[in-house]
């Protein structure tokens, strides 16, 4: 039953003064104590039906009526019942247009109810409710404008039930109905079975009304300056429809010639008649409108006399009662009867006297204004009757036009909230949870970074297309949604926790043509305050700003926080190069100097496994429901934020936290202890307050407990670190949070370098970070890293590494160093390298499908595409192949299942106690390396299977646990690359003196080695602790002439500076002569490869051929010399020459 009629025609017929539902008023008496009565509407026709009739409550003594009531609070109408005194004073409230729906033969008809006052029909909208308990235990407010319409009531409309209930199906056999309770005015709707309606033990549970003719009333004076509602100005003027009119004469009807306004002078509803635009007041003559023939009394206008003060005070006490109307009113027929309370005429005997000649006097009282014809379809004049009114007089309520609605709604979201101004609804810093309309400089602020500047807006009615278009939103501030203030503003004695920043049922409102939204009221109200509203434009918020868990705050990575320190630039219009820093006397200024800083999360506070007091990624703010991010709004993150302690590390590497002192300055140092607050160290959140040329600046916020004593969290307090204006120092004072200025600091890494990164095009003539071929030179004894070639420290199918002087080399000098982990996780602070010799790449072999037509199978016999067939040639994925420097920490310290017992080292892996480093024969793809097993050493590249490789990692693993090896000792050969922890297989380069380490100078960019932190400190099991820039770690080192790998045990950075440690120093040369192993077959004698900037020169080679391929294998040049100092042009990377079929040299071009 759920069918719409969009709009019920009303067309009203012309009723005479004696129609049916007219009561006639007999004279001598005043009209409003015998007013004609509410009547039975006997039946109706098919479609729309004319009048306008009230839905009257059957059930009870007492008389009420179903009407549309308008909240003023929201703007919205609301169903309610009215008293029949409530019905009179508000009559159109309580009128309805019907109309009657086809229905097959059998099935019951179906009635729209459209209401006279608001123009809106009779639907609802579930809203939710589909699911709530059938019956009065689960009824709801009704919600109107929604997808419930089409009711049942009367089972035949042509002769009307008198006392039906209102009901419509929401499912085929479900139904809801209206519940009215005239004690109070309620109206509820509930569900019930659809037949439970008719049943006997429901019918306390559904409200029966009657379709009923409205009685007559006397309008009141404010009833006809607004004809019942149709004006919305009662100072607007009233003129009335008359059928017949006047016509034919030059007299005029006074109550359509132009406006008037009525005046209940006596309060009793007999009401003077004024012109709108004129000081003057309707009268009923004692003069006749004609001379001749038959007498009719006239009507005339009583203006100021010369002695009086206006036309009021001119009206005589003899003619008063000729001045006073009175409307009696039938709704249900638009039909409007006017009396006057007195006439006075000449009684001569001459004219006019059928009605009064048993009469002894010249007055009478209740006579009726009437319409008389002069000449029968001529000439009609206006004058009175005792009896009849020959015309019908309206008001214009003969139907029910739909007013065309304002409601509005926008789609669930994330906006800004701005007027036509241009401002932004917000909670602006200084503020803290109050919002207010916030002026915004968008070239220092960037609201898209402010989640306060935010609103989370989502539908409350979100049922079917219909209701979502106009359904009311919440509208909830993304920082300060759960923002409360607690007070006992109820004055129950009892403390309450109000939202200030959360208006929980808006509906929009936007005029037809309008260019913005609006709220009816002009304001947004939440638990707790208000804002004024004068216009709306909701704005999406960019979609990385919705997904941005950590969006406004600063969020500072705890493996950052481990190794960096940070300063803080304070942004003045004026000055960019102003830092925090400590003076002298351990104050904290923003004037002279920078410092760097260190800074902490908070300790979290747990209580049996649980934590109780979170202070990392803290939860505030809008809590997004699974619902939301998954169905509503993709994506949104719930808000989090940490609170920090900020921390100066003197000269004896101990740290001084911030601190507060009684004069509201911030120092730090042990010193001060006794001048502080009571509260010492001063705990933060960095919060974003201006974004300038891409630069973040954030205020320093003290973070506050949550209800301490019983603390659950951290929240912004109320005070702020700021400059101060007012000394000569600039000195960093604790301000309070509610000052509009507000200092703001870039807080960024101190730009001192940890580790090098081999980009420089100056230095190591390779820019950005592509592979390149570079030479490790120790830097005091200048000897240079080579594989190792003393027998001494030589071991048979070992690799080793060496250092060694120039001179002693017996191939070449340079590694080729490439990037294992760099532009990743923390790679930019600690890049990762892979070096290799002797490579030896694959540029990979693409599959070939199998060509047969019919169906493809496997080896294994199951059905497959043609490239996963047995006939098909699979695809040999390209890899790089060399032999890879490594750590031989694994191979010697823990045991090979296979050939060492429990607890045993490998010796041939070590010299003495230490470790040692060297190359291994391996395969890099992607960001694994695997260490080839025997099996796979002397496998060509195109018969390479990383299957296999995986294979016999598995069952290597498998083996190893049978024999008892746990996972910690098993020695693997497949290593992942990828991750900010140290690896065996890649080597870090930590500066010396990061100091100076910036600078474009070779000396200064000194490094160390850098393979393993240390697993034998405090904490080592902490996943991010040490991976960066460890203090204890193993660092390549000389032991007695051996290169070996430092004891992480007792080699400490902090000591390389002052001389504790004898871990090597390096630099880098540009090289191109790229060592080979031990084994290496010299190139042909006499002839040399030189590379260059694009070329390739070869001496000493006239008359032989020259095959020249890149990294991959693939020839990229190939001739026979006609010189001895022939130059080939070649693209610049890692080539190998080979000249006359020998064993290729390597170089590397530029």
């Amino acid at each position: 039953m759920n069918k719409k009629f969009s709009t019920l025609l009303a067309g009203m017929a012309l009723l005479s003064v004696m129609s049916v539902n007219a009561q006639t008023t007999p004279s001598r008496v005043d009209p409003e104590t015998v007013l004609g009565q509410e009547w039975r509407l006997g039946g109706l026709k098919e479609g729309a039906n004319s009048g306008l009739y009230q839905l009257k409550v059957m059930d009870g003594t007492t008389p009420a009526y179903l009407a549309m009531e308008l909240n003023r609070g929201t703007g919205d109408y609301e169903l309610r019942v009215y008293s029949a005194s409530e019905a009179k004073n508000n009559l159109e409230a309580t009128l309805w247009c019907v109309s009657v729906s086809n229905y097959n033969q059998g099935q019951a008809p179906i009635y729209d109810f459209q209401n006279k006052l608001s123009g809106t029909m009779l639907d609802l909208t579930m809203a939710g409710h589909e699911k709530t308990e059938n019956g009065m235990n689960g009824a709801w407010k009704p919600v109107l404008g929604g997808e419930i319409a089409g009711w049942a009531f009367s089972r035949s409309y042509k002769d009307l039930e008198e006392k039906r209930p209102l009901y419509s199906y929401f499912s085929t056999d479900s139904i809801v109905g209206l519940k009215a309770d005239p004690a109070t005015g309620a109206v509820k709707v509930a569900k019930w079975g659809a037949n439970q309606i008719d049943a006997t033990s429901n019918a306390a549970d559904v409200t029966n009304f009657a379709l009923v003719g409205a009685a007559q009333i006397a309008l009141s004076e404010d009833q006809v300056n607004t004809k019942l509602g149709l004006l919305q100005d009662n100072k607007a003027g009233v003129q009335l429809t008359f059928t017949p009119d006047v016509k034919g004469t030059s007299l005029k009807n006074p109550f359509n010639e132009q406006k008037f306004i009525a005046e209940d002078k006596d309060n009793n509803k007999w009401l003077f008649i004024k012109q709108k635009d004129k000081d003057a007041y309707l009268k009923v003559d004692t003069a006749y409108t004609n001379e001749t023939g038959t007498k009719f009394l006239a009507y005339g206008w009583t203006e100021k006399a010369k002695d009086k003060a206006d036309a009021y005070s001119s009206i005589s006490s003899e003619l008063r009662a000729q001045h006073q109307f009175k409307f009696i009113y039938s709704p249900s027929g638009d039909s409007l009867y006017i009396y006057v309370k007195k006439v006075t005429w000449n009684n001569d005997g001459k004219y006019w006297n059928t009605h009064v000649t048993a009469t002894p006097v010249n007055e009478h009282e209740f006579w009726r204004v009437s319409l008389q014809d002069l000449i029968k379809d001529e000439t009609c004049i206006l004058t009175v009757d005792p009896e009849d009114q020959n015309t019908h007089i309206s008001l214009g309520l003969s139907g029910c036009e739909e007013k065309g609605s304002s409601k509005t709604s926008v789609d669930d979201g994330v906006y800004f909230i701005k007027n036509k101004q241009g401002q932004y609804l917000a909670s602006p810093i200084y503020e803290n949870g109050t919002i207010r309309w916030t002026t915004v400089n968008e070239d220092e602020q960037s609201v898209a970074h402010m989640p306060a500047y935010q609103w989370v807006v989502l539908k409350k009615n979100t049922s079917n297309d219909k209701v979502k278009a106009v359904s009311p939103v919440t509208i909830s501030n993304r920082e300060f949604a759960d923002k409360v203030i607690n007070a006992d503003f109820d004055g129950d004695g009892q403390m309450e926790s109000y939202k200030t920043a959360v208006y929980s049922t808006v509906q929009l409102r936007k005029a037809e043509g309008g260019s913005y939204m609006f709220v009816y009221g002009d304001k947004l109200t939440a638990e707790y305050g208000s804002v004024g509203i004068d216009s709306l434009f909701f704005e999406k918020v960019p979609a990385a700003s919705i997904s941005d868990p950590y969006l406004g705050y600063r969020k500072l990575e705890k493996d950052s926080l481990l190794v960096n320190k940070y300063t803080f630039n304070y942004w003045h219009p004026y000055a960019t190069d102003k830092y925090i820093a400590k003076s002298t006397d351990s104050t904290l200024t923003v004037l002279d100097g920078k410092d760097a800083f260190v800074i902490d999360t908070l300790t979290e506070r747990w209580y049996n496994n649980s934590k109780i007091f979170a202070t990392v990624d803290i939860p505030y703010g809008y809590k997004v429901s699974d619902d939301v991010a998954k169905n509503r709004i993709k994506g949104l993150k719930t808000l989090v934020r940490t609170a920090y302690e900020v921390s100066y590390k003197d000269g004896k590497g101990e740290l001084n936290e911030w601190k507060v002192n009684k004069e509201d300055k911030f120092n730090v140092g042990s010193s001060a202890t006794g001048h502080q607050q009571s509260y010492t160290t001063y705990y933060a959140f960095f919060k974003e307050n201006n974004h300038i040329s891409g630069k973040h600046y954030y205020a320093i916020v003290n973070a506050a407990y949550d209800n301490y004593p019983n603390a659950t969290k951290y929240v912004l307090g109320y005070q702020k670190a700021g400059v101060s204006d007012y000394d000569g120092a600039a000195t960093l004072k604790n301000q309070v949070l509610g000052e509009t200025r507000t200092s703001a600091f870039a807080i960024e890494p101190d730009n001192t370098p940890l580790y090098r990164r081999f980009s420089s095009l100056e230095l190591e003539g390779n820019e950005g970070d592509k592979a390149d071929t570079l030479r490790f030179i120790e830097k005091y004894r200048k000897e240079y890293l080579q594989v190792e070639n003393n027998k001494n420290f030589m071991k048979e199918g070992i690799d080793f590494l060496g250092i060694y002087t120039p001179d002693k080399t017996e191939d070449g000098l340079s590694f080729i160093v490439d990037t294992a982990w760099v532009n990743r996780g923390s790679g930019n602070i600690k890049p990762q390298y892979l070096i290799s010799i002797d490579r030896n790449d694959f540029e990979g072999v693409e599959g070939v499908p199998c060509t047969e037509d019919d169906h493809h199978f496997t080896a294994e016999g199951k059905p497959t595409d043609k490239w996963h067939c047995v006939h098909a040639k699979p695809a040999v994925p390209g890899f790089e192949r060399g032999k890879y420097l490594i750590n031989f920490h694994d191979f010697a310290n823990k045991y090979g299942w296979s050939t060492l017992s429990n607890g045993e080292q490998d010796a041939d892996y070590m010299w003495k106690k230490y470790d040692r480093a060297g190359f291994v024969e391996a395969i890099r793809v992607a960001d694994t390396l695997y260490i080839l097993r025997d099996e796979f050493k002397n496998l060509p590249n195109e018969k390479i299977n990383f299957a296999d490789l995986n294979k016999a990692e598995e069952d290597a693993w498998t083996a190893a646990k049978k024999a008892g090896v746990s996972e910690d000792e098993f020695v693997s050969h497949k290593y992942i690359l990828s991750g900010d922890n140290h690896k065996y297989v890649t080597w870090s380069m930590r500066f010396v003196n990061k100091e100076v380490a910036a600078n474009e100078v070779e000396a200064d960019r000194a490094f160390l080695f850098e393979s393993m932190k240390s697993k034998h400190v405090s904490g080592y099991n902490n996943s991010a602790m040490g991976d960066i820039a460890p203090t204890y770690a193993a660092w390549l080192r000389m032991q007695n002439g051996c290169l070996v790998l430092s004891d992480d045990r007792s080699s400490n950075f902090d000591e390389m500076n002052t001389g504790g440690d004898d871990a090597l120093i390096f630099n880098v040369e540009q090289g191109d002569d790229i060592a080979t192993d031990n084994e290496t077959i010299d190139a042909v004698e006499g002839i040399s490869v030189v590379a260059g900037n694009g070329t390739v020169t070869v001496q000493g080679a006239a008359g032989k051929s020259v095959v020249i391929t890149n990294i991959l294998g693939k020839v990229i040049a190939e001739t026979v010399l006609t010189s001895d100092n022939a130059t080939i042009s070649v693209p610049a990377g890692i080539v190998a020459v080979a000249v006359d079929g020998e064993e290729a040299v390597k170089a590397i071009v530029k």
